[in-house]
């Protein structure tokens, strides 16, 4: 696996750090937002289980994506161990995200060996990473 990303074996080994982002409990029809505060996984039992979860720790630039199909797969990106000429920022529109104007994501991007270009190295789209929001004025 790419040094920039970790794997979780469990939801219980989510640090407790300050994201801001969204949890989707499987007892909700929709997210619930996180303002840039803690959430302790801890406390998330075996039902309701998180159904999705996008998370981003600004402080230490690392998005976390908690994903349950059956099983959880979660994955947390470390940002600060790109280059920045390997990121490229997008702005989505939200669904079910209660005063979200936009959902910050960053493509990573990295040259890999490609034999259909004489072997020089290409850029290959790895992942698509959770950054944040961009809220909604009040």
């Amino acid at each position: 696996m790419l040094d920039f990303i970790k794997r979780y074996n469990s939801i219980k080994e989510i640090p407790n750090r300050n994201y801001e982002g969204y949890v989707w409990l499987s007892n909700e029809k929709k997210p619930f937002n996180i303002p840039d505060e803690s959430f302790d996984f801890l406390t998330v039992e075996a039902n309701p289980f998180v159904v999705e979860a996008l998370l981003f720790d600004k402080n230490e630039n690392k998005s976390i994506h908690v994903q349950h199909s059956g099983e959880y797969q979660i994955f947390e990106y470390d940002l600060s161990k790109l280059e920045k000429s390997n990121l490229v920022e997008k702005e989505y529109l939200p669904h079910r995200l209660k005063d979200v104007e936009k959902v910050l994501i960053k493509q990573i991007w990295l040259p890999e060996k490609d034999e259909n270009c004489a072997g020089f190295d290409v850029l290959k789209l790895k992942a698509i990473v959770f950054c944040g929001f961009k809220n909604k004025e009040k």
